[in-house]
């Protein structure tokens, strides 16, 4: 597959453009290329002038736009037992030094990091054919790094963690390198972006910049870049287990009916076991309880869909054997995409790496060690105390992450907005037929919902152009109404 590369006009502006991205190309040859951009070496091989991590940075031009792309050493990192986190970095079209930067991540646990942006967050759109450019792409206005975190998703390989905490240490040791690479971006205004297991990886990730943060207010000597994260963007997310489970079946057998009766009637006399069992966890925190609360949820109140698409209940669909990809042909074109091999050397992705859309091992491992549950919603209210916004917006045609498990533990989020945030009306917006706002706080709002009546779990897919017009007014803070 030949990448598609960017077609100039004759126009004014478009020469300004091109001319940064040569310069900017240049310039970060200049930096990089020195000292061997593409490093194959460990950082002990590098020169003392370079970080001292390993890193191999590819610059590009990929579906008109600026990226860079590649692997950064985390701590514990070596050549003979490497640690390496892969990040594809999008620069903004408009003032890419001074744009704000979106972090995005993916879900499973597992998944790859690339999906949302190639599924309509990125310059680059995956179709059935290959890369192609996205009109309704982010990075027209924000700096896009999609990571596959943690260690084992994606084209990130090495020694895994198995707990949403551990792999946000391990999210905050790239992006402090990340900075390294990139000095000038270090001052940006910082969005953390997430959807599906991404509603447990973000409070995580944030909790844990802004606990560094806050240390390095403290401490003149503690050497650290201070991220300056303003606003969190959930997109039909799970994070709390509770308020998930309990509305579960709501969905699924009453709004739904995407189970029969039969079905709804054995899964709800399971509800209740469900749901002490999660109260257990809470109170007695083992891996035992948490591991054994797990199995009897998430396992046991599952029934036969009779041809539903969970993630998009307006569709039909069965998998068959020897095609289980068939209902999500996405993730086809996606595994194709990334393993072409103009692609992967454009990335500077290493031969002996494969791109899977989804690792089951990291999947399990996360399960084992109990991390679904736990009160990961728990972890917002301290950050929305500092002043950093939560934004959700959820398609409403999702049957795996229902919103009315999102709405729920929203409402009963222990927030000094908790009153204004239950109070506040549900206005049409954009439209009557397109979703509905409730918002609380000034501008954009510190705690917002938007529901979707036309999305399902892959809201930036189903909605490409409204999630961008969303993510825009979000991230300048511009109110809705």
């Amino acid at each position: 597959m030949k990448v598609p590369q960017a077609q100039f006009s004759n126009n004014s502006s478009v020469h300004r453009r091109r001319w940064y991205h040569i310069l900017t190309v240049v310039s970060l040859t200049l930096v990089f290329g020195l000292f061997q951009l593409r490093l194959a070496s460990s950082s002990t091989n590098t020169p003392p002038s370079t970080p001292e991590f390993y890193h191999n940075i590819s610059t590009s031009r990929l579906c008109g736009s600026v990226s860079h792309s590649g692997h950064i050493g985390l701590a514990g990192d070596s050549e003979q037992s490497p640690k390496r986190s892969f990040f594809w970095y999008f620069e903004a079209e408009e003032d890419p030094w001074d744009a704000p930067i979106i972090l995005t991540v993916g879900g499973g646990p597992g998944t790859s990091g690339l999906m949302n942006p190639l599924f309509g967050q990125s310059a680059c759109l995956v179709t059935e054919h290959g890369l192609s450019e996205n009109p309704n792409r982010w990075t027209q206005k924000h700096n896009l790094i999609a990571l596959d975190h943690p260690i084992g998703a994606g084209f990130s390989y090495g020694s895994r963690v198995n707990s949403s905490h551990a792999a946000a240490l391990d999210a905050y040791d790239f992006l402090q390198k990340f900075f390294v690479l990139f000095p000038h971006l270090s001052g940006n205004k910082f969005f953390v972006s997430g959807g599906s297991y991404g509603g447990v990886y973000v409070p995580h990730i944030a909790i844990v910049i802004h606990e560094e943060n806050q240390r390095i207010l403290e401490k003149n000597s503690y050497k650290r870049v201070h991220i300056n994260l303003d606003a969190l963007i959930l997109s039909n997310p799970f994070t709390s287990p509770r308020a998930h489970f309990s509305w579960l079946l709501q969905y699924r057998c009453s709004d739904h009916h995407i189970y029969n009766t039969t079905d709804c009637d054995r899964l709800y006399s399971l509800l209740p076991k469900c749901l002490d069992s999660i109260e257990l966890a809470f109170q007695e925190p083992t891996v035992k309880n948490r591991v054994a609360s797990s199995k009897l949820c998430y396992d046991g109140l599952n029934a036969d869909l009779h041809g539903t698409v969970q993630e998009d209940i307006r569709r039909k669909c069965i998998p068959q054997n020897d095609a289980p990809d068939a209902c999500h042909p996405e993730f086809n074109w996606i595994f194709k995409a990334l393993n072409d091999s103009d692609t992967r050397q454009t990335l500077g992705v290493p031969s002996h790496l494969e791109y899977v859309p989804i690792n089951m091992q990291v999947n399990a491992e996360f399960h084992e060690a109990g991390d679904l549950i736990q009160q990961h919603h728990l972890l917002y209210p301290p950050l929305i105390a500092a002043g950093i916004r939560l934004l959700h917006y959820i398609g409403m045609q999702d049957a795996n992450c229902p919103w009315p498990g999102t709405v729920s533990f929203l409402n009963l989020l222990p927030t000094t907005f908790r009153d204004e945030f239950n109070t506040a009306p549900e206005l049409p917006w954009p439209s009557e037929e397109a979703g509905t706002v409730r918002s609380a706080g000034l501008g954009a709002g510190n705690v917002t919902l938007i529901l979707l009546r036309e999305a399902g779990h892959f809201t930036v897919k189903d909605q490409p152009a409204l999630a961008k017009t969303i993510v825009e007014h979000w991230v300048a803070n511009e109110p809705f109404l």
